[in-house]
């Protein structure tokens, strides 16, 4: 499950809404030489390692639900893994966003947790399932800090059904594909990989034997009991003379 394959042709311009480091817009930019790269983060630690990785991409210290781009101005769009972030009144005004600034007939590839058999594994919801044991062990994660001071708290780790993301992006979005994958491989090396970012040791091998782990249980359809939901879509055209 990969969002490469649903990129539009040709592709010329490209935000990545919550592009974290960077690292999914740096494969971006080899693969496609010479494409105009754009991103939004709302971590400010994440932000200013995009920033020094991308020095030719127009990043900005922004979130999903305001989008300081024009109308009309890309080609696609990805949102990996970042909708489940945000509170529940702020996902329709993201993906309104999304929308607003997506050209006509361009494409959004949106990935988010899947409410499959293995969701309640997920580890990103330890400080939720058990509060007392994570104050004790780390007393605040690594992101607290910089959500406070936007007024912001680190959300529970929302799991979506198709019907949620079905109903969200009924208005205005064509579905060009749905896809599932990863089950219970997936989110155990996530669990495995986290002393690896708590150390600020992401290349260590170790930790990038896991993420290829994972990344081979995502590859894999399991349904319904999927871990994980890929949904491309693509902005309906308003203004063609077949739209009522």
């Amino acid at each position: 499950m990969t969002v490469f394959r649903h990129f539009p042709t040709p592709l010329a311009s490209l935000l990545d809404v919550g592009c974290n480091v960077g690292a999914l817009l740096l494969d971006i930019e080899q693969r496609y030489p010479g494409i105009h790269l754009a991103g939004v983060e709302v971590n400010l630690p994440a932000f200013e390692k995009a920033c020094l990785a991308l020095p030719r991409a127009d990043l900005r210290h922004r979130g999903a639900e305001a989008l300081p781009f024009s109308d009309n101005s890309f080609d696609c769009l990805t949102c990996v893994e970042v909708l489940e972030h945000l509170p529940t009144e702020l996902r329709p005004l993201a993906l309104r966003e999304m929308q607003r600034v997506l050209k006509p007939g361009g494409r959004l590839i949106l990935t988010v947790p899947h409410a499959g058999w293995f969701a309640w594994f997920d580890s990103n919801n330890v400080r939720y399932r058990l509060p007392a044991l994570y104050r004790l062990l780390l007393g605040s994660g690594r992101r607290d800090a910089n959500y406070t001071a936007k007024g912001r708290t680190v959300e529970w780790h929302y799991h979506f059904t198709v019907k949620e993301l079905e109903t969200l992006t009924s208005n205005g979005w064509k579905r060009i594909a749905l896809r599932r994958g990863g089950l219970f491989l997936y989110p155990l090396m996530d669990w495995l990989c986290w002393p690896f970012y708590r150390l600020d040791l992401v290349n260590n091998p170790i930790r990038l034997f896991f993420q290829w782990l994972a990344g081979l249980d995502y590859r894999i359809d399991f349904g319904p009991a999927s871990y994980g939901v890929l949904l491309a879509l693509e902005k309906v055209d308003r203004s063609s003379p077949n739209m009522d």
